[in-house]
């Protein structure tokens, strides 16, 4: 097998060759030499699809399922329609929905989001739902919601918060990753009732404290999780927010449940 890459035309020129200092000619060395690695891996242990089992193309898949799979998630676009269908569990001015969590391969992609221990994979649902919908306005904050420090201990890291900071990359909106925070550590509530999950998250979260030389962020926040079920937990967040005067003016979630 036969790899070429092709000259940048910045270093075939001999006029402009000297804009290429070295650190950057490095730079490009090494995403040359990391491109040729992929390649060589993929001959020998091709990657498949993490649904189906499919053997991936170079680049042809996201976050590790392949097109075909993607195809079934149930993907939504924005538009009124899909705000209409938010809106219904969370209410806000601005919102972004990735697909629909199915029993399928959706449901498969949420579930190596939450416990694969593979933070990449999400962080790239991130960046793929971000190239999809417009960046929200207003000097924004994204703020994950969080997950208390033990479970964040024992799976490695949170779900929502690696979705944001690649929502935050493409959209060039900062994330706060610790403002918000959990305050009891109890049982999964997936599939609990809404009433269940109401009372239960009455007094979850909570803001943290600020020591002596900080100031209290007034930005408008942009709630980011990984599932809407019954949107109690984004509005129990909201709460915490609006009882300090900061407003919350939507939310981003990756599957609707």
């Amino acid at each position: 097998m036969i790899l070429t890459f092709q000259t940048s035309p910045y270093e075939s020129n001999p006029y402009t060759s000297e804009l290429i200092n070295e650190d950057t000619q490095l730079l490009l060395d090494y995403c040359r030499m990391n491109v040729f690695l992929d390649v060589i891996l993929e001959s020998i242990v091709p990657r498949t699809c993490m649904s189906c089992g499919r053997e991936l193309r170079y680049e042809g898949h996201i976050a590790g399922a392949c097109t075909i799979c993607v195809t079934g998630w149930g993907v939504f676009e924005p538009g009124e329609t899909t705000k209409t269908l938010f809106n219904e569990r969370f209410y806000g001015a601005w919102c972004a929905l990735g697909f629909r969590l199915g029993n399928g391969a959706s449901r498969a992609m949420i579930h190596k989001c939450k416990y694969g221990g593979e933070p990449g994979r999400v962080v790239e649902l991130g960046r793929w739902m971000a190239s999809r919908w417009p960046a929200p306005k207003g000097g924004v904050v994204l703020v994950p919601i969080p997950v208390h420090w033990r479970r964040k201990l024992q799976r490695g890291y949170n779900q929502a918060e690696r979705f944001a900071v690649g929502l935050g990359e493409v959209w060039a909106v900062e994330v706060d990753g610790g403002g918000l925070v959990r305050l009891a550590h109890g049982e999964s509530l997936t599939g609990a009732s809404r009433e269940g999950r109401e009372e239960a998250l009455k007094k979850t979260y909570g803001i943290r404290a600020l020591d002596g030389c900080e100031e209290q962020d007034m930005r408008p926040v942009v709630l980011v999780d990984d599932v809407l079920t019954t949107g109690a937990t984004l509005r129990a967040c909201r709460e915490v927010y609006e009882k300090r005067g900061r407003e919350v003016v939507g939310a981003v979630v990756l599957a609707l449940a």
